[in-house]
């Protein structure tokens, strides 16, 4: 067992953990384990950074999605784009 999983995570949870945390459904004991993990462990710290900037970057472009009704259009229209496509 190394001192990264002594000390409560291992890199992946704390991956998991990282993103749990950007969108705040971490708990108290998650939030310190994470940070003590991160304290330790350059690549996961590096991770975490990137993560955060990726989550700022989408946030900024204001991006939305689709409703159910614009999906299904687009499904249909894929569909029936595929069915003639394959009529040739």
């Amino acid at each position: 067992m190394n001192l990264k999983s002594l000390l409560g995570l291992n890199c992946d949870e704390a991956a998991t953990a990282c993103s749990k945390a950007q969108y705040k459904e971490t708990s108290l004991r998650e939030k310190l384990k994470l940070r003590l993990h991160l304290f330790f462990c350059k690549p996961c710290k590096e991770y975490s950074k990137k993560n955060q900037k990726l989550s700022l970057l989408i946030k900024k472009a204001k991006i939305q999605t689709c409703s159910e009704v614009e999906k299904e259009a687009y499904r249909q229209r894929m569909n029936n784009a595929g069915s003639h496509a394959s009529k040739r």
